[in-house]
């Protein structure tokens, strides 16, 4: 099976799958406050993206910060890291 960007991640031996990391991308806080009604302000994805780099997994998944900001994802790929919002719990009440 061909994994994506040639990584092998540690996960890779057991399964033979591609593997993914979830959990507050993009934010400085955990998911379980914003059912407390907390925000989370804009969080450094500098981490993130050398455990991505380094083949730890595959696939990045993002929730809350792309309900905020559905463009997310393509100010992040254009760099414009200081144009992403920080997280509004009341975003939770929105279906789009």
């Amino acid at each position: 099976m061909a994994r994506s960007r040639g990584h092998s991640s540690p996960a890779a031996p057991h399964s033979g799958l591609p593997t993914i990391s979830v959990g507050s991308v993009g934010l400085s806080s955990e998911f379980i406050g914003a059912f407390r009604g907390e925000g989370s302000s804009v969080g450094k994805l500098d981490e993130i993206t050398a455990r991505l780099d380094r083949g730890e997994f595959d696939l990045v998944a993002v929730g809350r910060a792309v309900l905020q900001d559905a463009d997310w994802a393509s100010k992040v790929k254009a760099g414009r890291h200081a144009e992403l919002r920080d997280y509004d719990a009341k975003s939770l009440q929105t279906y789009f």
